[in-house]
């Protein structure tokens, strides 16, 4: 099986709750967007590096938004990694 990863990787301003492909840290090529969920396999969203609850952030094609009264602190990394896997 062949498979793609895509990789967003940002780092939060502590004041938004949603972060686009534009708000990317550079330097992390063409795969540093969100792609579209409906066409991966599996998505695993990051903040400061511990792995979130799906039901705490919606993804959506370029944007992940998070949905806790909580947005992430100012500095912290947010990593949203996708996969397709390919049969």
């Amino acid at each position: 099986m062949q498979t793609k990863v895509y990789l967003f990787y940002a780092v939060a301003d502590g004041a938004k709750r949603e972060y686009r492909d534009e708000d990317g840290v550079d330097g992390y090529g063409r795969t540093n967007r969100i792609p579209n969920p409906r066409g991966m396999s599996l998505i695993q969203t990051f903040v400061n590096a511990v792995l979130q609850p799906a039901n705490m952030y919606r993804i959506r094609a370029g944007s992940i938004r998070f949905l806790s009264e909580d947005i992430p602190q100012k500095g912290v990394p947010i990593i949203v990694q996708s996969i397709r896997i390919m049969a």
